[in-house]
């Protein structure tokens, strides 16, 4: 015969409880779980009960869970991971911005204050420096995180070319239908001479 559990997994903590213990629980303020429902044969819960009794279960079950992740992973090798993937992010982070600050050293007053009216105007600019080309999926996708927001940067663009054409008298981007580079309808700095230092 099998007796049914309900696993139920607190934000930092397992926990195996029977379906009577379950209700009679209040519900935990703050933590997060999920049910998760295990089959046991009866051997397994009788020698649970006998070690633990029927009403130990639970303890004993989580303790037995939370050793055995500590012998598979102790919780500082997770601690570790957590903290290598955060500073992987940090670096990723600080090397864009770094890039940024380089690529838009190279451009006059004019263009980073004036052509670029904020931040997404002068990443945008940053970009067709260092790749030179982008069609606009490419480029929501990079600067906006979002493919769909094409038009945004299409509209960013003409902005741009509307007032280095004010400002410089010249387009800074301009637009191939045809395949140039691998991309095909994509947009091109030009005129690099005009916004450079």
């Amino acid at each position: 015969m099998r007796d049914s559990f309900l696993l139920t997994k607190p934000f930092s903590h397992t926990a195996l409880l029977s379906a009577k213990e379950l209700a009679a629980l209040s519900p935990r303020k703050g933590k997060r779980t999920l049910s998760i429902r295990v089959t046991l044969d009866q051997e397994i819960v009788d020698r649970i009960d006998e070690v633990a009794g029927s009403r130990g279960r639970q303890r004993f079950i989580r303790e037995a869970i939370l050793w055995r992740l500590d012998q598979e992973m102790p919780p500082f090798v997770t601690e570790i991971m957590r903290d290598i993937e955060e500073l992987r992010k940090r670096v990723e982070r600080l090397e864009s911005l770094h890039e940024k600050e380089v690529l838009l050293g190279a451009l006059n007053d004019v263009t980073l204050r004036r052509v670029c009216r904020d931040d997404l105007d002068r990443r945008l600019i940053a970009y067709f420096v260092r790749h030179r080309g982008a069609t606009t999926p490419e480029l929501a996708e990079v600067l906006l995180k979002d493919k769909s927001k094409r038009r945004t940067i299409h509209s960013r663009i003409e902005g741009l070319n509307s007032r280095a054409k004010e400002l410089l008298g010249v387009p800074i981007l301009a637009h191939e239908k045809g395949v140039v580079d691998g991309k095909r309808g994509a947009w091109w700095l030009i005129n690099t001479e005009y916004i450079k230092r």
